[in-house]
């Protein structure tokens, strides 16, 4: 009677250990680590991936300036998912065999923010490190998709309620991502972003010695204007008047992305016919930054474009992108980190 009332507490005891213990919910990635290890050995055998599990396929070395966290690195690439299908890229090539190709889009090398935090963990841990000129390929698995980033590949598996106890956040480290190949090429790198534009911006003006300008001439931090044509009166303009311009913007490399001039959109490929080209309204105001362009506010390079601007003058803006459209650009015309330039008439009303 006492050895059966031992086994009947014994089997309690273990039914209720059992209902306390913690059941492991798999995460959403393991299914995918598990399909792309194997889809390695048929198509890739051999290949031993990183410490995070990113399989590097091509690996060319360069000679220049090695790649750092917290910097700016100036890539080409072309990205596809495992079947080869592309879905970004930086050059027109590509664009012509894909049969995407557009005349009012930009092509050339993009900026990658090394920043942690602002880039992909699977692309970061491949792109510091490599020097200017290097090349690699390689196959980003979807849990590094995240920008989120872990010492150890086992942290990118924890399930997603034990991975938000352990950081302040209120999203999921653990989504599962599509895997992505990465085919890129680092054409330099820079710490300082801002004076990186604005060398940029001296070699534009070296190139075009009839604006007889230098990165000596700012006048203040990214910002030169230069005078095309004397105005005819030099008073400035009483705050609340309207004025009228034409203007047309162009990137430093001359893709124009705006103007009201019919000629140079339709020479640029810009031509729509539900577009009006004629001047348009310029609303003055006490400080540059309250300009209005037709009522709406305009990007901070443009206003001090026209705040240099007399009756009648015909000038030219340029400057970096901390006074355009900054890191994240705007449409497919204007990448990030990109200095422009405004070429401004004022004209009379029309």
């Amino acid at each position: 009677m006492k050895k059966i009332f031992s086994a009947i507490l014994y089997t309690s005891a273990a039914l209720v250990l059992a209902s306390c213990a913690k059941t492991v919910q798999p995460g959403p990635n393991d299914a995918n680590k598990r399909f792309l290890e194997a889809w390695m050995q048929v198509n890739h055998p051999g290949i031993t991936p990183t410490e995070l599990g990113v399989y590097v396929l091509e690996d060319e070395a360069g000679e220049g300036t090695v790649v750092e966290k917290d910097g700016f690195a100036v890539v080409d690439y072309v990205i596809s998912d495992l079947d080869g299908n592309i879905s970004s890229y930086t050059n027109k090539e590509t664009a012509k065999q894909l049969g995407k190709y557009d005349t009012t889009a930009y092509y050339g090398s993009r900026i990658w923010n090394t920043t942690e935090g602002t880039i992909a963990a699977g692309v970061s841990e491949i792109l510091v490190g490599t020097k200017v000129g290097g090349r690699k390929k390689a196959i980003i698995p979807g849990w590094l998709m995240t920008y989120k980033v872990y010492d150890n590949i086992e942290d990118y598996f924890t399930p997603p309620q034990e991975k938000d106890k352990d950081k302040n956040s209120g999203t999921s480290t653990t989504t599962s991502y599509e895997n992505a190949v990465y085919d890129f090429t680092v054409r330099d790198f820079t710490t300082d972003i801002a004076g990186w534009e604005i060398k940029k911006i001296g070699n534009y003006f070296a190139q075009n010695p009839s604006l007889d300008m230098t990165v000596a001439d700012s006048l203040q931090l990214g910002f030169y204007y230069k005078q095309l044509a004397a105005p005819t009166d030099t008073t400035s303009f009483a705050k609340d008047s309207t004025i009228y311009i034409n203007y047309t913007g162009r990137l430093l490399n001359g893709l124009v992305f705006d103007t009201t001039d019919e000629r140079i959109a339709k020479d640029n490929g810009l031509y729509s016919a539900s577009k009006e080209y004629a001047p348009v309204s310029v609303k003055w105001a006490e400080k540059a930054e309250d300009i209005k362009l037709g009522g709406s506010s305009v990007i901070p390079g443009f206003a001090l474009t026209l705040w240099q601007m007399r009756a009648m003058e015909k000038g030219v803006g340029v400057f970096y992108s901390n006074l355009g459209y900054g890191a994240s650009g705007s449409g497919n015309s204007i990448p990030g980190y990109a200095p422009l330039i405004f070429e401004i008439e004022i004209v009379a009303k029309p």
